[in-house]
């Protein structure tokens, strides 16, 4: 078991892909209400700042106690709206920098690949080379493609190649929902990345995803949304839903087995909570950083909400350490 205290859920950002993406008009916020963007603006110069300098980055890592962190790009890169061309070019950008970035410190973090989803194709392309020539270690998606769910037929064989290579899949919410009843007070992230999270979740069980890809791995951030609270009605619905019975070979529990979530729901309580429902090894620590909806004291989080040493230290590190392999990646 490993004594490591890790960050399962944390970002970077390359600046040049971000440039260039800015520059063919790739950025899409317009989720966000005005207000909002405006805040952003305004948070965005630490935020990127945090997410590009790895100085910086690794002195608020180790000040919070934790020993290596698990590095995805920021929810605003990945770019599924572009051609594919374009898109694959833009993940190679994003991939190397990842690579450069947690070289400099490798004793402290690892890294997740971005890949062009828009082409399956080239996501396996991309998928492979990440993974073979830059030692990165899972892959990292959105949780949606302009509107598209990953239940479509035409993405088994990118998870039919993840599950191969026996990779985990961290799936960031985005763009959720569109709803005007989510447009201000921020509720676009407090409620609908949430409930996005739970949509992709949902769509892959009742898809039968995880009968054809009975190994697949999938991280879910924000403590799986609000899916360990919607269990029991997701359970009823397909005991007496048709619709909901045709593709699925077991009940909805049974592929809880597939799904792992991250700590950070900022109360003790929902994370006793979120622990009893997930299986045991399931949860494992995360942040979000650098984002102002981050835990900013993860440790203390896990630490108060149980009391169990042996079940703080899986949390704390165990969990997330044999699910991505780091004893056989260092």
């Amino acid at each position: 078991m490993t004594k490591l205290i890790i960050d399962g859920h944390r970002h970077l950002m390359c600046l040049k892909a971000y440039k260039k993406a800015m520059r063919l008009k790739l950025i899409d916020q317009s989720f966000y209400d005005k207000s909002s963007l405006e805040v952003n603006f305004e948070k965005a110069k630490d935020w990127f700042r945090k997410m590009t300098d790895v100085n910086e980055h690794i002195a608020d890592l180790t000040s919070t106690g934790i020993d290596m962190a698990i590095l995805e790009p920021s929810p605003m890169e990945f770019y599924y709206n572009a051609e594919p061309a374009i898109g694959a070019e833009l993940c190679r950008i994003i991939n190397e920098n990842t690579s450069r970035f947690i070289n400099s410190y490798p004793e402290h973090l690892l890294g997740l690949a971005t890949v062009p989803l828009q082409d399956i194709e080239l996501a396996i392309e991309e998928l492979n080379f990440a993974i073979e020539n830059l030692n990165l270690n899972g892959v990292a998606m959105v949780s949606n493609i302009k509107g598209h769910g990953f239940n479509e037929e035409k993405f088994i064989p990118f998870f039919k190649e993840v599950e191969r290579l026996n990779l985990p899949i961290f799936i960031h919410p985005t763009n959720p929902l569109e709803s005007k009843h989510l447009h201000e007070y921020y509720l676009i992230n407090f409620l609908g990345f949430p409930l996005e999270t739970t949509i992709f979740a949902a769509q892959l069980v009742f898809s039968g995803i995880f009968d054809r890809c009975p190994h697949l791995k999938i991280c879910l951030a924000h403590a799986g949304g609000v899916l360990p609270f919607l269990l029991g009605r997701l359970e009823h619905g397909q005991l007496v839903r048709p619709e909901a019975q045709e593709t699925i070979r077991n009940n909805f529990s049974y592929y809880l087995k597939n799904l792992y979530v991250d700590s950070i729901t900022f109360r003790p309580d929902i994370l006793r909570f979120v622990i009893s429902i997930m299986p045991e090894g399931h949860v494992f620590m995360g942040t979000d950083y650098p984002f102002d909806m981050a835990d900013t004291d993860p440790v203390n989080t896990v630490k108060s909400a149980i009391s169990d040493k042996v079940l703080i230290s899986d949390i704390l590190g165990g969990n997330i350490s044999r699910l991505i392999g780091i004893s056989n990646k260092n």
